[in-house]
C-alpha cells in the first residue's frame, strides 16, 4: 500500500488535464448547439425537483432560464483548465459548473456523467500542472498537505474506477442474460445500438456472443484486483481497451467509452512513462542505425 501511495502520477495527471477539458468541452459544446431541446417546455415540465437546490433555496426555473450562460461558463472554465489558468480555482468552478447541469438536467445523462463528476472533484485537489502549462508547478514536498492530498485524489480515481466495475459485474452475475452467456446477443439486436451492419451478423455467432459476454463479465470481476498488480493491471489495461473501443464501435456509446478509457493512464505511473519513453528513443536510434546501415552498403 505504500508503494501505491508513493507512485507519483505528475505525467499524465498533466495530460489527462488536457484530455478531460477537451472532453467536458466538447460534451458541452453539443448540448449548446441542442440546446433547444433541453429549453423545451414540455421537457423542463417532466424535469424532478432536485433536493440539493431546495435546500439550498435555489429556483431550478432560474437555472432553465440562464442555462446559456452556465453552459458558456462551462465551455470558457474547459479552456482555461487546459492551459492551467487559475489553477485551483478554474476545476472548483468547472466542477460546480457542471454539478449544476447534472442536477438540473437528470435526463439528459448516460453512464459517464456520474464518473466525469467525480473525477472532476477529484482534479481539484491534484497537482496537474507539472507539465504542459505556461507556468509549470515546483514539485511537492512529500511531507506537505498538498502532496498527501494529489496522493489521495489519484488513489480515489483508481478505486473509484475498480468499484465501478466490481458493482457493474455484480449486477451482471445476477442478470440471467449474462449469467446464461448470452447478453451480447440482446444488446446487438437493439436498434439504438446498432452501430454498425455487422451487428445482425456478429449476433448470429454463437461463439462470439458467448464468449463477448463471459470475457466482459470475469474481466470487470477482476479488474478491482488485477490493476494493482505490477504486470497484471497491463493485461486488465489492453483488454479493457479493446472492449470499450468495441462498445465505441459497434454500439454507439462514445463519451462513456472515450472518459473510461481515459482514466486507464492512471495505472501507469511516471516512472514507467519515461521507461517507455527511453525504451521508444532506443527502438527509433535501432531503427535509423539499421537504416543507414543498410544504405552504406547498398
Amino acid at each position: 500500500m505504500k508503494k501505491l501511495f508513493h507512485s507519483n502520477h505528475y505525467i499524465y495527471l498533466s495530460i489527462f488535464r488536457i484530455l478531460i477539458s477537451v472532453h467536458v468541452f466538447k460534451k458541452y459544446l453539443q448540448v449548446f448547439f441542442n440546446k433547444d431541446l433541453i429549453t423545451d417546455a414540455t421537457f423542463l415540465q417532466g424535469a424532478p425537483l432536485d433536493p440539493v437546490f431546495q435546500i439550498m433555496g435555489i429556483q431550478q426555473a432560474t437555472i432553465f432560464q440562464n442555462i446559456n450562460i452556465i453552459i458558456s461558463l462551462i465551455l470558457i472554465l474547459s479552456i482555461l483548465f487546459a492551459f492551467g489558468i487559475f489553477r485551483y480555482i478554474t476545476p472548483l468552478l468547472l466542477f460546480i459548473s457542471v454539478e449544476i447541469v447534472q442536477r438540473a438536467y437528470p435526463f439528459i445523462l448516460n453512464g459517464g456523467d456520474n464518473l466525469l463528476k467525480f473525477i472532476l472533484l477529484y482534479m481539484i485537489f491534484t497537482d496537474c500542472y507539472r507539465y504542459f502549462t505556461v507556468n509549470n508547478s515546483k514539485e511537492l514536498k512529500k511531507d506537505s498537505i498538498s502532496y498527501f492530498m494529489n496522493q489521495i485524489s489519484v488513489l480515489s480515481i483508481k478505486i473509484h474506477l475498480s468499484l465501478i466495475y466490481l458493482v457493474s459485474a455484480l449486477f451482471k452475475f445476477n442478470a440471467k442474460v449474462w449469467f446464461s452467456g448470452v447478453a451480447t446477443y440482446y444488446t446487438l439486436q437493439i436498434e439504438r445500438f446498432k452501430g454498425t451492419d455487422m451487428n445482425s451478423v456478429l449476433a448470429k455467432n454463437g461463439t462470439f456472443v458467448t464468449l463477448s459476454t463471459y470475457v466482459t463479465l470475469f474481466w470487470e470481476l477482476l479488474f478491482p484486483f488485477l490493476v494493482w498488480h505490477k504486470t497484471g493491471k497491463y493485461f486488465v489495461f489492453a483488454l479493457g481497451i479493446m472492449i470499450h473501443l468495441g462498445i465505441y464501435i459497434f454500439m454507439m456509446i462514445h463519451d462513456f467509452e472515450i472518459l473510461f478509457m481515459m482514466c486507464y493512464g492512471f495505472l501507469i505511473t511516471d516512472e514507467e512513462w519515461k521507461k517507455a519513453r527511453l525504451y521508444l528513443k532506443r527502438g527509433i536510434f535501432l531503427l535509423k542505425k539499421k537504416r543507414l546501415k543498410r544504405e552504406y552498403v547498398a
